[in-house]
């Protein structure tokens, strides 16, 4: 293991066995290059200043949700059902689209991955997979090609921070030519700051689990400060380069990991730099070091 005793006290060890037990992550020795979750937690742990930095982190880790995405797609589609069930008897086809980044258009995205999960067995319990077509279209240009047959498009992603992404691929679909009336969004996660965005919009939004700000919706407004602080300082131990990334994208204050940590999530848990010429390793990491050349 990398963990450094006489840089970690016993009790924090203890308590991260505690926590990862809570959420059944699975705690594995490193092996050679391959290092284990629990390992880079401490890691990462041991490279804070102070046990007061320590005690914060695994307080926040302890509400940490890490993905689940049969479960909450299951969940969240039966959501939009319930809610929707005049309008899926109306129509032939569903259409869906996964959630692109307007300023770079049909690159792969988590929404590419949840489009194909909708193509799972574990989906076909519901009867619209069986007597509706599904049509997943996956490009802007597609879009115009069926908008004619199109009565309701569902935008699909994994997670909603600040939401501004998913208004910018509303923003591009409109332009396009389909009304926003006729489109709705599913994600497995959103951030209540994101959620109120779309809706005031005018886009009714699904999700199986609705996040709040880790500390300002949590603690009481003095302790919240206080530890508003200290997070941002930790960011600033850690090196984060952008100080407005330092409680996460616009201040999101997350605690989330999908099938990549989002920059909405506080930087303890994903960035990873250089301190002192060390490279530090992050127990979520979400650098672009790893990805697919257009």
């Amino acid at each position: 293991m990398l963990v450094n005793n006489k840089v970690l006290a016993d009790k924090f060890i203890i308590e991260l066995i505690e926590i990862f037990n809570k959420h059944n992550w699975r705690i594995e020795k490193s092996n050679g290059g391959e290092y284990s979750l629990f390992d880079m937690f401490c890691k990462r742990l041991e490279e804070l200043d102070n046990d007061s930095d320590r005690e914060l982190i695994l307080e926040l880790t302890n509400n940490y949700l890490l993905d689940e995405y049969e479960k909450y797609m299951i969940d969240v589609f039966r959501m939009f059902l319930d809610k929707n069930k005049e309008l899926i008897k109306k129509i032939k086809t569903i259409h869906m689209f996964p959630v692109q980044d307007k300023n770079y258009p049909g690159k792969t995205k988590s929404g590419n991955l949840m489009c194909y999960l909708f193509q799972a067995t574990f989906m076909r319990r519901f009867e619209e997979f069986h007597d509706k077509r599904v049509r997943i279209v996956e490009t802007f240009e597609a879009i115009e090609k069926y908008k004619e047959e199109i009565e309701c498009l569902i935008l699909i992603d994994d997670y909603v921070g600040s939401g501004d992404t998913l208004l910018g691929c509303i923003n591009l679909i409109e332009e396009k030519g389909i009304k926003k009336e006729i489109i709705k969004s599913i994600t497995l996660v959103v951030q209540k700051s994101g959620k109120e965005a779309i809706e005031k919009y005018g886009v009714d939004l699904y999700s199986a689990i609705i996040r709040n700000k880790a500390i300002t919706d949590n603690y009481n407004k003095e302790d919240a400060e206080k530890k508003i602080q200290q997070m941002e300082g930790i960011s600033k131990k850690l090196k984060v380069k952008n100080k407005s990334l330092y409680l996460g994208y616009k201040k999101s204050e997350g605690l989330v990991t999908m099938i990549k940590t989002p920059n909405n999530t506080f930087p303890f848990y994903w960035y990873e730099g250089k301190r002192d010429g060390k490279f530090m390793m992050a127990p979520f990491p979400r650098r672009n070091n790893v990805g697919v050349d257009e």
